[in-house]
């Protein structure tokens, strides 16, 4: 049970991360005027299907490719464990950990950039 919890909550917090990029990117062009929607217009992005976002995010250069092909690769494996359609936890939790150690180390990781 516990791994298939590992697996959700591993989808979670990439969604999350993907949203708050996506969050953070978002512009309103109005009468010439840019400005930053309200957090009642950005919470609207919670309605939005996550993997419209990668692809948007991807296509628009604020995702890199590498951390979209896994985004949405643990947002599949997430959405089979959301609805009982998991069958092997055990690969499936070490796998989620692995893409969304991915996800970070492409989007918030400090280190990112780093070369030893």
């Amino acid at each position: 049970m516990w791994k298939a919890v590992c697996v959700a909550t591993c989808g979670i917090v990439g969604e999350r991360l993907v949203k708050d990029i996506f969050r953070a990117s978002v512009l309103i062009q109005q009468s010439g005027i840019s400005h930053t929607p309200s957090e009642d217009a950005l919470d609207q992005l919670e309605r939005v299907e996550i993997s419209g976002i990668i692809h948007f995010l991807r296509e628009a250069k604020l995702l890199a490719d590498d951390a979209a092909k896994a985004a949405d690769k643990l947002s599949q494996l997430r959405n089979k464990y959301a609805h009982a359609r998991g069958k092997e936890p055990d690969l499936d939790a070490l796998r989620a950990v692995k893409l969304l150690h991915q996800v970070v180390e492409e989007t918030v990781s400090l280190l990112k950039n780093f070369h030893a």
